[in-house]
């Protein structure tokens, strides 16, 4: 009798956990940094919050718009996390090509291309110096744009950090880009 209660208490304790393990495998991998209108995920550190449209109007020309823009407020637009979901075709085949491509367009910028697959799918990471045009003698902008193929449309994901404190951020900068899925 007492062998049969505790493989009933067992039961009753492994079949719900079995049941709710099973249920929303996909909603949990949203549920820290869901963007572009739930068509993107990506884990969002509790520092960053999305940039205000006056804000975004004033660091982003119109032409160069990303769709959003999160940032960490307390570095006052010092790192920033742009996505720009664009009409452009692009296959994950042409993703290498693509990024080779602004590598020589932007030789001046010390450029550097790198491959890999994020959460099962191939992307193209460039990583660009750029002086700071709105605050001239400021420090350099070092941004890592990383291209995407979502349903075969291009998608720029870059994450943005000054110079004077890439130390901090830099690294949680290529953590961040690693957790993008969709």
């Amino acid at each position: 009798m007492k062998k049969e209660l505790k493989f009933l208490l067992a039961g009753l304790i492994m079949i719900p956990t079995l049941l709710l393990a099973g249920c929303g495998g996909d909603e949990n991998k949203c549920e820290n940094g869901n963007v572009l209108d739930g068509k993107i995920c990506i884990t969002l550190p509790a520092d960053f919050t999305k940039m205000p449209e006056e804000m975004l109007k004033q660091k982003y020309p119109m032409a160069q718009r990303p769709n959003e823009v999160w940032y960490i407020e307390s570095e006052k637009g010092k790192v920033s996390l742009a996505f720009s979901q664009t009409s452009q075709a692009m296959r994950e085949t042409q993703l290498e090509a693509f990024a080779q491509a602004m590598k020589n367009q932007m030789n001046a910028f010390s450029p550097k291309v790198t491959t890999a697959t994020v959460n099962g799918k191939k992307t193209a990471l460039l990583e660009i110096i750029t002086p700071d045009n709105s605050n001239a003698g400021g420090p350099a902008i070092i941004s890592m744009m990383q291209m995407s193929s979502v349903n075969d449309k291009l998608l720029i994901t870059t994450f943005s950090v000054t110079e004077d404190i890439k130390d901090k951020y830099y690294q949680e900068g290529k953590t961040l880009l690693n957790t993008l899925s969709w």
